[in-house]
């Protein structure tokens, strides 16, 4: 279950800003941050010249969407048809959202408090013991005042020298460790801790509170984990719930042929029934042999089961949303209009630009003829493709460029500079 839920987690975790603030605004249209965000977020590598780049093509293809829409590209078929491939997965995706990861919320206090947590540290030393009588003499020695290194010599750790293991900080010590570690002072010794087979004396040797990273360096990044911990268990409750629901009942026999060898399997064996949700849905094995089998190849000792619940969980999700209407929810329906925009987008620019891209072998003999210089040693046919691409790659920028520059002086977008400014400065600290 939990390796689904990573699968899931991947596919929808979600981190988004709230900046409402004007950005860019075309007409009636106004863009936000927020907005931009959902297009593209920085990386650490960009510079402020990319950033720069990388703003003008939100506004470029902003402009373009509304021209397409202008033009009808909504009713395209091309377009309408992959709608409509991707509507189911955006559904589920959303309801997902709606479900399960709006549900999370993180207060700042619990932020600080594992930032506490992370800069604590505890510089500790050990004597580990195997018997239950050794270590009762050594708790009475103990308390008697006995010099915790006078006892080095009963412990079973003869590696760490002088029974030292380091420093550790509170959010990697287990709690029922942390708990006992909290009562004791500086300079003391624990009394016998039993973990398995063994019993654990640990001496507080320091306590001591980092001067580093400071909170505001590593917040996001402290708050970003606790999501996941939070949409983990939130995710696998939900889902539980969902097979619950759903009645799933798994066949052993049905499981079996899946991992037999493909020459073995016989129409019987296609027929039988490997899965059945709500008493009445049953999935033969003819249904999922083939992505199962697939699967199996890369991962030859993984459990069929996993692999069905990748396509039987988003199923149910699907099921539940179609129950709920959420189509009908706002967030997505707006999910769904920004698929629709990027698919207008795509088959607009591919109509504008790409499709209209054309390199005549001879432009590419002409340009060698005319570079020669640039290819020494080189026949055309070492380097005909380098060229034609080149070539290629020179239209589209052309083409593209002519395309942005008419649509920004047909709909004078009003572009917030110092929004701009700001928003490259922020994301470059």
């Amino acid at each position: 279950m939990k390796k689904f839920l990573w699968f899931m987690l991947g596919i929808f975790f979600i981190i988004v800003c709230h900046n409402e603030e004007a950005l860019v605004t075309i007409g009636k249209e106004k863009f936000s941050i927020k907005d931009f965000n959902d297009f593209y977020q920085f990386m650490p590598g960009d510079d402020s010249l990319r950033r720069t780049r990388i703003i003008d093509d939100f506004i470029n293809q902003k402009l373009a969407i509304l021209e397409a829409e202008s033009l009808g590209y909504n009713e395209d078929p091309v377009v309408k048809a992959s709608m409509e491939t991707n509507r189911r997965d955006i559904i589920i995706r959303g309801y997902y959202q709606v479900k399960v990861l709006d549900k999370i919320k993180i207060k700042e206090t619990e932020i600080r408090k594992m930032y506490n947590q992370f800069i604590n540290q505890y510089h500790l030393g050990q004597i580990v013991v195997s018997s239950d009588s050794i270590a009762s003499v050594i708790e009475k020695e103990l308390k008697k005042g006995v010099p915790f290194e006078s006892l080095l010599n009963y412990s079973l750790d003869t590696i760490a020298p002088g029974g030292d293991i380091g420093s550790f900080s509170e959010l990697s010590i287990p709690p029922e460790i942390l708990k006992v570690l909290k009562k004791t002072k500086p300079g003391k010794a624990t009394d016998a801790i039993k973990l398995g087979d063994y019993f654990y004396f640990l001496k507080v040797i320091e306590l001591k509170r980092l001067d580093s990273p400071k909170y505001e360096e590593v917040k996001e990044e402290i708050k970003n984990n606790l999501m996941r911990e939070r949409a983990m268990a939130i995710g696998e409750e939900y889902i539980d719930q969902l097979l619950k629901e759903a009645k799933i009942e798994y066949n052993q026999e049905g499981l079996d042929i899946l991992t037999k060898p493909e020459s073995t399997i016989t129409e019987k064996d296609l027929d039988t029934w490997v899965v059945k949700k709500y008493d009445t849905s049953f999935v033969r094995v003819r249904t999922v042999i083939t992505a199962v089998k697939n699967q199996l190849k890369r991962a030859p000792m993984m459990d069929p089961k996993f692999l069905i619940e990748r396509e039987l969980v988003p199923d149910l999700v699907y099921d539940q949303a179609m129950k709920a209407k959420a189509e009908n929810f706002p967030e997505i329906k707006k999910y769904l209009k920004k698929t629709l925009s990027s698919l207008v987008y795509q088959k607009f620019y591919s109509d504008n630009v790409l499709a209209k891209v054309q390199v005549d072998s001879q432009a590419v003999v002409d340009y060698f003829k005319q570079h020669k210089s640039d290819y020494p040693d080189k026949k055309l046919g070492d380097v005909y493709n380098q060229i034609f691409v080149k070539l290629r790659d020179e239209q589209i920028n052309q083409l593209r460029d002519n395309l942005f520059k008419r649509l920004r002086e047909k709909y004078q977008p009003q572009i917030n500079q110092n929004l701009v400014m700001k928003l490259i400065k922020e994301e470059q600290k």
